[in-house]
């Protein structure tokens, strides 16, 4: 009996959809897909569970004829190519042929279709992948799909789908992408009785920037259209970040080739090359390309899903992206940031990089450094040699802090089953007016001091949440804002905070809607009722939007907190008193916590006395 043999039909089909519907939001790419290739001027969603259970789309678009309904079921069944030739130049965004019978496979599927010229429209009912009923129907012109109960047939495949929320977030950033590149169409999207966004047709691609991410992302944002003359079909839209940057916008980047949404290592490097010199490291800017290209320089079918493209001229296009944008950066007569090859021993300001500490004066620091002489004992290094001895000969864990001289403190001791006790500290100094050095039981200690900060808040706002009686608003001390501040949010950012808001009151944040994409902050706890409340909600809700909004409360709340605890830490470039340096080390140090902040960046790096010496070749 031979061991090959030819799969049927519909287990095919279903292999077939592995590839092509990997979640709820898969089906809504590809059936708003065809909408937009079908000329439609309104695309409806509607979405019941998270798309498990109901993803209905509505078109006003060209529509299907009695057979044309019949066949788009069959497996390669296409209206977009013909020949093999046409795969050199696809100028429309579904052509494989793959999706709806792979979608009709695992789901339970109605399509009820009618052309302009056609009197009666015809309903097709489809289960599992086979036939169950065609018929008459009136109905307007257009399509409407509705998919029900996605991978019912399939439960090794449902049982991987990801909470409703986290589904819907996927769907929701889908049909953002697609809504951005086609403001010529009404694209609408509820979830149950809720809407998530509705966005009129508008006259341009900034038009319906504007609409989807809001005033504060687009109002300062610059725009180049071009068309170049080195290769026939190419031009460029691009709107993106006037610097400097107000907030980071690593989740505010979209990429369209011939208004395919795309991912591209290449493009992302180029716009970044032309920001180079303009921003500072770490700092992430906004930006929508629109780029056309003649269909024939550009292979759109290298990916399943159609996410990556593969061009002819790699070079070129990089070149021109970078251009354009740097060239517009230039002509707006923003200036760059200098890159000093030497490191110079002052700060931003001019002033002296290391900051003298209270009661010294010039004449007691080395020249141009604000340093303290290090020969005297009072000095900020100034142990006495016995003591230096002291600390060669003995481990950390042993050294006897009668030794000490008495400017160092002893911290208290955080539980008396320790091995070791908290620290002594010496704070000797700020650097650059962002790090602070530190003598840490005699080891030398550069700590940064807004990761630091931030770990002491966000221990102390997690603390307080993990008593139970702070689910009801008791533990955490709250502030009332004299004057509510006013936040605008993007149709996506609005969706997942509107999900969230309950989360956020128990944690100490008031925030009530105000319209559809614009809140109120009305409460926020002590600890960082400082902080810059916009940045703090535009970042939270991105990365909310990319946990996914499991469901699991417990991590939902421990990424707000980390966000929270971040923006209202103290900034780099920040200056610290003395007492607020001493206070500052003392709470990091009085608990046990891990050697990074929430997000893992390091907060402390510590050189022994024998380091240092076998740095300056003493050992």
């Amino acid at each position: 009996m031979s061991k090959i043999k030819i799969l049927s039909v519909a287990l095919s089909n279903q292999i077939a959809a592995g590839e092509v519907v990997e979640r709820p939001a898969s089906v809504v790419k590809e059936l708003v897909e065809n909408a937009i290739d079908a000329k439609s001027r309104r695309i409806f969603v509607s979405i019941l569970e998270g798309g498990s259970r109901l993803i209905q789309v509505s078109d006003d678009g060209e529509g299907m004829s009695h057979e044309e309904a019949s066949l788009a079921f069959q497996r390669h069944a296409t209206s977009k190519i013909y020949e093999a030739p046409d795969l050199d130049a696809i100028t429309t965004l579904g052509f494989r042929g793959e999706a709806l019978p792979s979608i009709a496979s695992v789901s339970k599927v109605s399509l009820v279709t009618r052309t302009s010229k056609e009197s009666e429209g015809i309903e097709i009912s489809i289960e599992g992948g086979s036939v169950q009923s065609v018929k008459k129907v009136g109905c307007p012109s257009g399509s409407t799909f509705e998919i029900k109960d996605l991978f019912y047939n399939v439960p090794a495949r449902k049982k991987f789908l990801k909470s409703q929320q986290t589904e819907m977030g996927h769907i929701n950033r889908t049909l953002f992408h697609l809504a951005l590149a086609h403001p010529e169409i009404h694209f609408r999207l509820r979830h149950g009785a809720r809407s998530i966004f509705d966005v009129p047709a508008c006259d341009s691609f900034k038009a319906r920037a504007f609409q989807l991410l809001g005033e504060k992302v687009i109002s300062g944002a610059m725009e180049r259209v071009e068309s170049f003359q080195i290769q026939e079909g190419l031009s460029l839209h691009a709107i993106f970040s006037r610097p400097p940057l107000k907030r980071n916008f690593k989740k505010d980047q979209y990429l369209f080739v011939n208004l395919r949404p795309i991912k591209s290592a290449l493009l992302t490097h180029a716009v970044y090359e032309a920001y180079k010199s303009y921003l500072m490291k770490g700092e992430e800017p906004f930006f929508i390309l629109f780029l056309s290209v003649d269909p024939n320089g550009v292979d759109v079918n290298v990916h399943p899903a159609k996410r990556e493209v593969r061009f002819q001229n790699r070079s070129q296009v990089h070149q021109v992206i970078r251009n354009a944008i740097r060239d517009t950066l230039s002509s707006a007569g923003i200036g760059l940031l200098q890159q000093e090859e030497n490191h110079q021993l002052e700060d931003e300001n001019g002033s002296p990089a290391f900051s003298p500490l209270p009661g010294e004066t010039p004449s007691s620091a080395s020249p141009g450094l604000g340093w303290p002489d290090a020969s005297k004992p009072e000095g900020h290094f100034g142990i006495f040699k016995e003591e230096r001895s002291h600390y060669r000969e003995r481990s950390r864990n042993e050294r006897d802090p009668s030794f000490l001289p008495s400017s160092l403190f002893k911290a208290k001791v955080l539980n008396a089953t320790m091995e070791t006790e908290i620290p002594l500290i010496r704070p000797l100094a700020q650097v650059y007016g962002t790090f602070l050095l530190a003598e840490i039981n005699g080891d030398l200690a550069i700590v940064d001091q807004h990761t630091a900060h931030e770990r002491v808040i966000y221990e102390e706002l997690l603390s307080a949440w993990e008593n139970t009686d702070v689910a009801q608003g008791d533990q955490l001390e709250i502030q009332a804002l004299l004057i509510p501040q006013q936040i605008d949010l993007s149709l996506a950012q609005s969706a997942v905070l509107k999900e969230n808001i309950d989360q956020f009151e128990a944690i100490g944040c008031r925030i009530e809607p105000f319209g559809e994409t614009t809140f109120l902050v009305r409460e926020l706890p002590v600890l960082i009722s400082k902080m810059n409340i916009d940045s703090f909600l535009n970042e939270v809700t991105d990365d909310l939007i990319d946990l996914g909004v499991s469901g699991k409360i417990d991590q939902s709340i421990r990424t707000v907190l980390a966000s929270m605890a971040c923006h209202g830490a103290v900034r780099a470039h920040q200056s610290l008193s003395f007492p607020e340096i001493t206070a500052l080390l003392q709470k990091y140090y009085e608990r046990k916590t891990p050697p990074t902040c929430p997000h893992g960046r390091p907060i402390v790096i510590r050189y022994s006395l024998l380091e240092l010496e076998k740095l300056f070749r003493r050992k």
